[in-house]
């Protein structure tokens, strides 16, 4: 986790001088978990569930018309399932660094539409599995531990309320591609509404 803020700061450190825009944005994640088992096969006992996504970032163009971000995410990445009637779910907490490059097309004056493809780097600092009513921590458990790549697109659409200020809402889908003999990988859908500001 220490690496990962570490990086981060670099990342805006570099960039701070020339960057346009902070974004903030809040939103919820919904994330189906694919889990591989030794065999090649792919149980149908996980669910999708819902949780939460908080980012920070900012956005410089490259160009007139492309657009790049960086900043840090903090996401939950939840599932819940039964196996012959017996109930279970997972709660896991991710964090770290998420960015996107992309064209922007503008809709009308005020409107502008963004495209994106994105990546992120995060790793869980906090999960848990329920089994009926026994909680089990999932940190020594290998498939949620160590960084995790995930590769996706966004697509955003924004409102310039004034010079300064712009509404944003956005849909991102990411996913982790693991390789392995068994092997667990986040394919997480993420709805956010958010806030531009200027400099």
């Amino acid at each position: 986790m220490k690496k990962i803020i570490l990086l981060f700061w670099v990342l805006f450190a570099n960039t701070a001088t020339i960057a346009q825009e902070w974004k903030l944005e809040i939103g919820s994640n919904l994330t189906r978990y694919v889990f591989t088992n030794s065999s090649g096969n792919n149980p149908e006992y996980l669910k999708s569930s819902a949780g939460y996504h908080l980012g920070i970032s900012k956005e410089n163009k490259i160009s007139r018309y492309v657009y790049y971000d960086v900043g840090i995410v903090l996401n939950q990445y939840n599932a819940v399932g039964d196996v012959q009637n017996i109930p279970f779910s997972y709660q896991t907490n991710f964090l770290g660094l998420s960015g996107g490059v992309g064209p922007q097309i503008s809709i009308t004056r005020n409107l502008t539409f963004l495209a994106k493809a994105s990546a992120s780097l995060q790793t869980m600092y906090n999960g848990t599995q329920l089994v009926q009513n026994n909680y089990f921590d999932l940190a020594s458990d290998s498939q949620f531990t160590g960084a995790k790549v995930f590769v996706g697109y966004t697509i955003e659409l924004s409102q310039k309320v004034n010079k300064q200020m712009a509404l944003f809402t956005s849909y991102q889908h990411f996913d982790t591609n693991s390789f392995g003999k068994s092997t667990l990988n986040f394919i997480p859908s993420t709805i956010s509404f958010g806030i531009k500001i200027g400099q």
